[in-house]
């Protein structure tokens, strides 16, 4: 997207809003230890992530010493007397030192507990994350969801406000770094090293330690809006794939776009609109990619399908989904054609809150949320028609519940700003 100028009085408002936050959050943190450097005890940097949760699995990232040998112990007990335990694996130089672990056949809707340990060394911090329910399973389910973390803003405060809304899950809508910003990155290294600055923030660790996330790319995991045929696109897509517990397609090892059910709630489709788009040929997704979405939208069975765009379905200009409109046009079309109830649209990037209504999508609405810690959008005003709420003011996210037990059945959309403090509430019907 394009950089977005924050004038002195912007920034002094949102320094006071920031300073103004510090002592909430600091009242409710954690105790949790933070590794901002490797920590000499246990021979782990940066701790760990939890993520792409499944009813039996989850895949959880980490750091540690080069050449170290590293497991992992989990539990479904808090303290973790009793646990079983992973074979030790080796870092991957080639990956900056990180490893990836895929846990199988765990109890669905549990939580779990787990660390990392080297031999020889003490064990790291107790994390843990939920498994899905069955998908069957009639379960609660609450997630919290936004996009945009750029280094120069830390600390990531709005992380503690995310931590304290306890979800089962959260979904990150792209560019969880800016590579091409503060010192652009154009060696692996260089990109491994952004990464690294954005993970040495305590509140954004407090928060891996006690949640899973999904998570997908947007264009300043690269460079601002580039195009598949950037030299720099595989460089930064494996930094990507490095630094986050993406669970790995067999078929196609870069592939980021991936579905998740949450039993009869949601199921999450995750797109990837940056290595498949063709503007000569209209497409953002590509023919297999597209396929692949109306496909499981038409066979899903749960109360509500959530489209996870890293950029908005309306509004932005032509690096967004505006400059693809056949594309789109298609993509609603099939849904009001197939009466596929319970379609919502999630999207980042834009680094404004909002709901709105898309024009010309056949009744479908997009939620949109970030930054969580970037410049916000001073540029737009909010007073398009089509905005059912519109906030630019702050950093935020969204926190949406399901209950497939209520009826009718509804989500239940907040949002919140970095403090906690509730900025809207709606509920969106499953139609």
């Amino acid at each position: 997207m394009l950089e977005m100028k924050v004038s002195r009085r912007e920034f002094l408002a949102i320094a006071g809003r920031l300073g103004a936050a510090v002592p909430f959050l600091l009242s409710h943190s954690a105790c949790a230890p933070v590794v901002t450097a490797v920590d000499q005890e246990t021979g782990l940097w940066l701790d760990y992530v939890a993520g792409d949760v499944t009813p039996d699995g989850a895949v959880v990232w980490l750091r540690a010493e080069n050449a170290t040998r590293v497991g992992l112990q989990y539990s479904k007990d808090p303290a973790l007397s009793e646990f079983m335990a992973t074979d030790a694996i080796t870092v991957e130089g080639d990956a900056d030192n990180t490893a990836r672990f895929q846990l199988e056949g765990l109890e669905p809707g549990t939580v779990y507990y787990y660390r990392a340990y080297i031999a020889g060394r003490k064990p790291g911090p107790i994390a843990r994350f939920v498994t899905a329910p069955k998908p069957d399973d009639r379960a609660v389910v609450q997630f919290c969801f936004s996009a945009d973390t750029r280094e120069g803003y830390k600390p990531f405060i709005i992380m503690d406000a995310i931590r304290a809304q306890h979800p089962d899950f959260c979904l990150h809508l792209g560019d969880t770094i800016y590579a091409d910003r503060g010192g652009a990155a154009h060696r692996l290294e260089e990109f491994w090293a952004k990464y690294r600055a954005n993970r040495d923030d305590a509140a954004s660790q407090r928060c891996f330690l006690e949640t899973s996330w999904y998570v997908v790319w947007d264009d300043h995991e690269v460079e601002d809006n580039y195009l598949p045929e950037n030299p720099l696109a595989p460089i930064g897509r494996k930094a990507f794939l490095d630094y986050w517990p993406v669970r790995r397609n067999p078929d196609e090892l870069e592939r980021i776009y991936r579905s998740f059910r949450w039993g009869q709630a949601l199921e999450l489709f995750l797109l990837d609109t940056r290595q498949y788009r063709n503007p000569k040929k209209g497409t953002m997704l590509g023919k297999e990619q597209k396929k692949w979405l109306l496909d499981g939208l038409s066979s899903s069975s749960t109360l509500f399908k959530f489209v996870g765009t890293s950029v908005p379905m309306y509004g932005g200009g032509s690096d967004r989904w505006d400059g693809y409109p056949e594309e789109r046009s298609e993509i609603f079309h099939f849904i009001a054609g197939e009466k596929i109830r319970g379609v919502v649209f999630l999207s980042g990037d834009l680094h404004y809150a909002a709901v709105s209504l898309i024009p010309r999508g056949k009744g479908v609405k997009e939620i949109t949320a970030g930054p969580l810690a970037a410049p916000v959008n001073i540029i737009t005003n909010g007073t398009a028609k089509r905005f059912e709420f519109f906030s630019n003011k702050t950093f935020n996210f969204a926190k949406i519940t399901v209950d497939p037990t209520q009826q009718p059945s509804y989500a239940l959309v907040e949002f919140f700003d970095e403090r906690n403090n509730l900025m809207y509430r709606t509920k969106i019907n499953a139609g």
